[in-house]
């Protein structure tokens, strides 16, 4: 990051500095329209614009734009730390004084956010992710929340690249507005082994899966189970689960597994042969008299409430 120096009236040493280094190499003088003094940058004009261009530190550009109008003004870009959208933008800043909210239409954007900490998308437009990419200058953020959104692969890399906490739709819903589903070029479903492989720095996941565009294949668990960094996750939650997914691959792991919290929730559309495996699963859990691993919470149509009772209080005993 280049250090700028300008004369400010509270930087005695720094002015000093500044009028030596002056006296020897005429700066130029950079002018713009608007209510602003003039700089008397100490770096060329060409380092001054490749800055203004190409900011890579999002807390560094926010002093930079709260210093100097003029780097806003030839690059209009916003830090928000947490940025959610439905039919508008709600933008929420930290500051020294609290957070303040913003709420603006999304036709009235003049500028681009860059954003920090939090990214919630969701409304009844499917493609609201398509709709806004464009006015993003960069997202940095560690949690993204996508509800009822259908975008593409290469939509969903853009927005992820730091994700520690990913969620696709709420979790415990079946309405089909609130499925999120991502896309390959040709239109298949990205499957959710492909979507994790890429957060290297997930520590929680949680979603809805649609029965009817499942990005849940019969691979699904295996290939989660071959990912290095699958194993540092904090918390693995999913409803709507179907039958294809191995739950005879991902419970040998789980009887290993200390760490993880695991809640798997079965679709309503299982078959019986299924819910009796599941079922049996439950029976071992439960049965088991001393846990060296995390019990999961596994659920489905038809399990006794007394069997729901006591894996739900294994589950939350050991949490």
């Amino acid at each position: 990051m280049f250090h700028l120096l300008y004369e400010t009236p509270n930087s005695t040493n720094r002015k000093r500095k500044a009028e030596d280094l002056m006296k020897a190499i005429p700066p130029k003088r950079l002018h713009f329209r608007g209510p602003n003094d003039q700089q008397n940058w100490l770096l060329p004009d060409s380092i001054i614009y490749y800055i203004t261009k190409t900011p890579s530190n999002a807390k560094a550009w926010e002093e930079l734009i709260q210093s100097c109008k003029y780097f806003f003004a030839k690059n209009p870009i916003i830090v928000a730390d947490i940025l959610n959208f439905s039919q508008g933008w709600e933008v929420f800043t930290n500051t020294s004084a609290g957070r303040l909210q913003k709420r603006i239409p999304p036709k009235n954007v003049s500028y681009k956010l860059w954003i920090t900490e939090t990214l919630r998308i969701y409304g009844a437009n499917r493609k609201y992710v398509s709709s806004i990419i464009s006015q993003i200058y960069r997202c940095d953020a560690t949690e993204l929340h996508l509800n009822g959104q259908i975008l593409s692969f290469k939509e969903f890399l853009f927005f992820s690249r730091n994700v520690e906490v990913l969620r696709l739709g709420f979790t415990g819903t079946h309405d089909n507005k609130n499925y999120t589903v991502v896309k390959n070029e040709d239109g298949t479903i990205v499957p959710l082994e492909q979507l994790v492989k890429t957060l290297t720095k997930l520590k929680q996941i949680k979603g809805t899966n649609n029965p009817t565009h499942s990005f849940v294949t019969k691979n699904t668990a295996r290939e989660l189970l071959k990912i290095p960094h699958f194993f540092q996750i904090q918390k693995f939650l999913f409803t709507g689960l179907p039958e294809v997914f191995d739950v005879d691959a991902i419970f040998a792991y789980l009887k290993k597994n200390k760490h993880m919290k695991f809640e798997l929730h079965f679709a309503d559309s299982i078959s019986q042969t299924f819910k009796t495996r599941l079922e049996k699963i439950v029976d071992e859990i439960i049965e088991t008299e001393t846990h060296d691993y995390k019990p999961p919470l596994i659920s489905f149509d038809g399990l006794a409430e007394e069997k729901k009772r006591k894996i739900s209080c294994l589950y939350y005993s050991r949490s």
